[in-house]
C-alpha cells in the first residue's frame, strides 16, 4: 500500500478536500469538485487507503483530481524520484513525457430555460419553427495541462489539446502562456465592451477596458 492510483478529476476548482490516511497519520490530501468527490473517495478506498472528505475553504490553485503528498507520509516521493510534483504519474513512460492533471476548457452547459407560456409552447411544437437554440454550435472538447519530456534538461511546457480521442495539440512555453493569458483578458474585455454597446438605448458606453 504505497501507491495512490490516478484520480478521475475534471480539473474544475475543487470544493471538497479529502484527507488520505494509511496505517499511521495523514499521508496526503486529494481535492475534488462536488460531482467527483464520491468517485474519488471510492478510488482511494479501493486502493487500501482511508478517505475522509470535508468541505474546504476556497483557495486558488487546487483543481479537482489534484493530490498533495505530505513529505513525511506514506505517499511521499521516494529518494531519487524523477516525477515533477505536478505529474499525474499515469503512463509517463508510454507517452514519453510527464503530464499534470488536464484542466478542461469546455464551458459548462447553461441552465435549461424556464417553461415558456402556453402560447409560445404551441408555437414551438411546430416542427418547421426553428430558432437560435435549435442551431446551437457544438463545442469541441478542449483541455490544457503541463507537460515535460523525459529527456535531461527538459523543462515544463503548456499543452493545449483540442478534439476527441486523438486531439490536436499546441505547445507553448511558460512565458508564452503568460503572454497569452494577458492577450486573452484583453480580447475578452473588448468583446464585453462591444456587447454592452449593442445592448440597446439606455446602456452607458464603456471604454476600451470594458469599464463604465
Amino acid at each position: 500500500m504505497s501507491v495512490l492510483p490516478p484520480l478521475s478529476g475534471c480539473g474544475e476548482f475543487a470544493t471538497v478536500r479529502i484527507e488520505v490516511y494509511g496505517g499511521g497519520g495523514l499521508d496526503a490530501a486529494a481535492y475534488a469538485c462536488a460531482g467527483h468527490a464520491a468517485s474519488i473517495v471510492a478510488t482511494i478506498e479501493a486502493a487500501g487507503w482511508s478517505a475522509c472528505p470535508a468541505p474546504r475553504v476556497p483557495e486558488s490553485g487546487r483543481p479537482c483530481g489534484h493530490v498533495y503528498r505530505y513529505p513525511t507520509g506514506g505517499l511521499a516521493d521516494p529518494p531519487g524520484d524523477t516525477h515533477p510534483r505536478w505529474c499525474d504519474r499515469d503512463g509517463c513512460a508510454a507517452r514519453r513525457r510527464h503530464r499534470s492533471t488536464r484542466l478542461t476548457l469546455t464551458p459548462r452547459s447553461p441552465a435549461p430555460p424556464a417553461d415558456p407560456p402556453a402560447s409560445e409552447a404551441l408555437a414551438t411544437d411546430d416542427p418547421t419553427a426553428k430558432g437560435p437554440a435549435a442551431e446551437a454550435p457544438i463545442t469541441e472538447a478542449a483541455d490544457v495541462a503541463l507537460a515535460q519530456a523525459l529527456v535531461p534538461g527538459a523543462g515544463p511546457v503548456l499543452v493545449v489539446a483540442v478534439g476527441g480521442a486523438e486531439p490536436g495539440e499546441l505547445m507553448l512555453t511558460l512565458d508564452q502562456g503568460r503572454v497569452l493569458s494577458y492577450r486573452l483578458r484583453r480580447l475578452l474585455d473588448l468583446a464585453a465592451a462591444t456587447h454592452a454597446r449593442r445592448a440597446g438605448p439606455g446602456v452607458r458606453p464603456r471604454n476600451r477596458r470594458g469599464c463604465p
